[in-house]
C-alpha cells in the first residue's frame, strides 16, 4: 500500500501548548496558571494532543468550552479535567477563568524504575475524565493543596526538589484515582474484578491496533473468556470485544476529525485489512460512513 505523506496533516503535537522542546528535554514536571498560556493566545486553546505529556487542568472559577477528543463540554464553576496522553483536546475559556494546568511527562527514562508514577496513571486515569470539584470535599482539597505545593517547590531552590515533586505528583494522581474510583462505587458495595478491568484496559491500549482477538487479552491476564467478559460487563458495563471496538472507533473518529489521511491511510494504520471493511465497521458503529462523519466534523 502505498502511503501519500505529503496528503497527511497531523493532528498537532507539542510539548506545552505551542512549543516543540524536544523529549530529552522535556522537564518531568510542569504547571501553570490558566491565563498564562491562553490569554496570549486570545483565550483559545487549538485542538492539539501531547504523546508524551500527561495532563490535569483544573479550573477553580470561570468558564471553558472544551473539546475533549469527539465531545463538547461547556464547563461553569470549578472542574478538573484529565487527559492522558494522545487525547485531543480544546479549549476557549471566559477571560476571567482562574486555575491550573499540570503537566507530566511521562515517557522519561527512569521515571517507573522506583517511583511507579506511570502505575498510577494505568486503569481509570487512562481515560478522559471530568470530575466536578466541591469546595467542601476532602479529596478535592487536598488535590488543590498538592497542586500549590507542586508551584511552590518548583520557584523554591531546596534540596532534594525532584525527590519532593515525585512525592507531590504521586499524591495528586493518587487522589485523582480515589476520587473516581469512590464516583464509580457510590451505589452499592465495591464490585469485584476493578483490579483485572483496569490491567484489561492497560493491555487494551497496547494492542488494540492489532486486532488482538479477546482470547489473548484473557491468556495475558491468565483468566477465562467467560470471566473477563462477565467483569468487563460488571464493571465497564460492556463486554470485552465491544470496549475494543469502541477504543478503535475513537481513535478512527480522532483521525478522520483531525488529520487529513487518506481511509486506506487511517485503515492501516488502525490495523483493519482494507479500507473497504474498515467503512463497514465504522458505519456499523457511527451510523454514518467516514466520509459522511469527517464532512460533518470539518463543518463543525
Amino acid at each position: 500500500m502505498t502511503r501519500k505523506k505529503a496528503a497527511e496533516a497531523e493532528i498537532p503535537q507539542f510539548a506545552l501548548y505551542g512549543e516543540t522542546t524536544p523529549d530529552d528535554e522535556l522537564e518531568f514536571v510542569h504547571i501553570e496558571d490558566i491565563h498564562e498560556r491562553s490569554s496570549r493566545n486570545g483565550w483559545v486553546i487549538k485542538p492539539h494532543r501531547h504523546m508524551h505529556l500527561f495532563q490535569v487542568l483544573c479550573m477553580s472559577k470561570g468558564e471553558m468550552q472544551m473539546g475533549l477528543d469527539s465531545d463538547a463540554h461547556t464547563l461553569k464553576g470549578a472542574w478538573t479535567v484529565v487527559m492522558p496522553v494522545g487525547v485531543v483536546h480544546g479549549f476557549q475559556f471566559r477571560p476571567d477563568t482562574q486555575g491550573v494546568v499540570l503537566s507530566i511527562a511521562v515517557k522519561l527514562q527512569g521515571l517507573d524504575a522506583e517511583n511507579q508514577v506511570g502505575r498510577l496513571l494505568d486503569g481509570v486515569l487512562a481515560q478522559p475524565q471530568v470530575l466536578r470539584l466541591h469546595k467542601g470535599a476532602g479529596d478535592d482539597q487536598q488535590l488543590w493543596h498538592y497542586l500549590q505545593e507542586i508551584k511552590l517547590e518548583l520557584v523554591q531552590q531546596k534540596p532534594e526538589q525532584r525527590l519532593a515533586l515525585f512525592a507531590l505528583v504521586k499524591l495528586v494522581l493518587l487522589t485523582l484515582r480515589r476520587r473516581i474510583l469512590h464516583e464509580q462505587r457510590q451505589v452499592g458495595e465495591q464490585k469485584p474484578g476493578v483490579q483485572l478491568t483496569d490491567r484489561f484496559r492497560e493491555l487494551l491500549e497496547q494492542h488494540y491496533k492489532a486486532h488482538w482477538p479477546i482470547a489473548d487479552y484473557a491468556d495475558a491476564l491468565h483468566v477465562s473468556v467467560s470471566t473477563l467478559n462477565r467483569v468487563c460487563v460488571d464493571v465497564l458495563g460492556d463486554s470485552a470485544k465491544k470496549l475494543l471496538q469502541q477504543r478503535l472507533h475513537v481513535e478512527a473518529k480522532r483521525r478522520l476529525t483531525y488529520t487529513r489521511e487518506t481511509l486506506d491511510q487511517i485503515a492501516f494504520n488502525l490495523g483493519f485489512q482494507d479500507a473497504a471493511y474498515f467503512s463497514r465497521v465504522f458505519k456499523a458503529q457511527q451510523g454514518m460512513s467516514p466520509k459522511t462523519f469527517r464532512l460533518q466534523a470539518s463543518r463543525t
